[in-house]
C-alpha cells in the first residue's frame, strides 16, 4: 500500500515525503520514493554522525542525493528510546498531511498523528480488518474522527485539494434545487459569511456539536455544496 501510494503521488509536482528512517512503513516509504524519484526526508532521533538502524546506511546515502536527513540532536547523541517520540513533532511539523498506513493500538505513528492534529494539519489513515493488531491504531483514528479514511493517493489528492486545477477544468454540474435539512441550511449560512472556516469556528457559530457538524458537512459535501480544505477547514463549493 505504501509503495502504491508513493508511486501515484510521483505523478504530482512538488511532493516531498517525510518519515523517520525506521523499520516498517518508514523505510518502505523512503525506498518507494527512491524508486519513483520522489524527494524524501528522513528525520533522525540521534546525531547526524550515525544512522540507526545501521542496515539503513546505504539507503540514507541515496536519500541525501534525492532529499535530506535532518535532526535537532547534536552529533554524539545516541538513539535513546525516548528520542523517537520526541522527533515525531518534527515529522508532523514539516508535513502538510500525516498518513498512517499501519499502526497498533499504541505506538509512534499514533503519537505523530496526535501531534499533527494539534497543529491543525490533516491526518489520514488506511483502514484494516477488524481484529488485525497492526490496523487497530488506524481504525481507532478513523473511528474517533482523528483521521480521514483513505484507500489511495487519489483520495489524498482530493482531500488536500491538490487536484483542484483538474476539477475546475471538468466542472461538475451542481443540482439547482436541493432539499436541505434545517441543520444543513444553518451550516451553509455560516459558511456563506466567510471564504473558509475551521470546524471549531463552525461549531461556535452554528451552536451544534462537532460530531453532528461533521455528519452534516459530509452530507453537504456529497451534495456538492461544500468542499473540505487542508487543516480541517471547510468552504462553500
Amino acid at each position: 500500500m505504501t509503495e502504491e501510494i508513493v508511486k501515484d503521488l510521483s505523478q504530482l509536482e512538488d511532493v516531498l515525503v517525510v518519515s523517520g528512517l525506521a523499520y516498517g512503513v518508514d523505510i518502505a516509504a523512503h525506498k518507494a520514493c527512491l524508486k519513483y524519484k520522489v524527494p524524501t526526508a528522513g528525520v533522525l532521533a540521534h546525531g547526524l554522525d550515525r544512522i540507526y538502524p545501521s542496515v539503513h546506511q546505504k539507503i540514507s546515502e541515496e536519500m541525501q542525493r534525492q532529499g535530506a536527513l535532518l535532526t535537532d540532536y547534536t552529533s554524539g547523541t545516541r538513539p535513546e528510546r525516548e528520542n523517537f517520540p520526541k522527533r515525531n513533532r518534527i515529522i508532523a511539523g514539516l508535513a502538510d498531511a500525516t498518513l498512517v498506513v499501519e499502526a497498533r493500538k499504541k505506538g509512534g505513528a499514533l503519537i505523530t498523528a496526535d501531534i499533527a492534529n494539534s497543529y491543525s494539519r490533516d491526518v489520514f489513515a488506511v483502514p484494516g480488518r477488524v481484529g488485525d493488531e497492526n490496523s487497530e491504531g488506524c481504525n481507532q483514528l478513523i473511528r474517533r474522527n482523528k483521521a480521514a479514511l483513505i484507500q489511495s493517493a487519489a483520495d489524498i489528492g482530493y482531500l488536500m485539494g491538490w487536484d483542484a486545477d483538474s476539477e475546475h477544468k471538468n466542472t461538475k454540474q451542481v443540482e439547482l434545487f436541493v432539499d436541505l435539512t434545517k441543520d444543513e441550511e444553518a451550516l451553509l449560512g455560516v459558511l456563506s459569511s466567510k471564504e473558509k472556516l475551521s470546524i471549531d469556528l463552525i461549531a461556535l457559530q452554528a451552536n451544534l456539536s462537532i460530531p453532528k457538524i461533521l455528519q452534516v458537512l459530509l452530507q453537504l459535501e456529497l451534495k456538492g455544496l461544500v468542499r473540505s480544505l487542508p487543516g480541517n477547514e471547510y468552504a462553500k463549493a
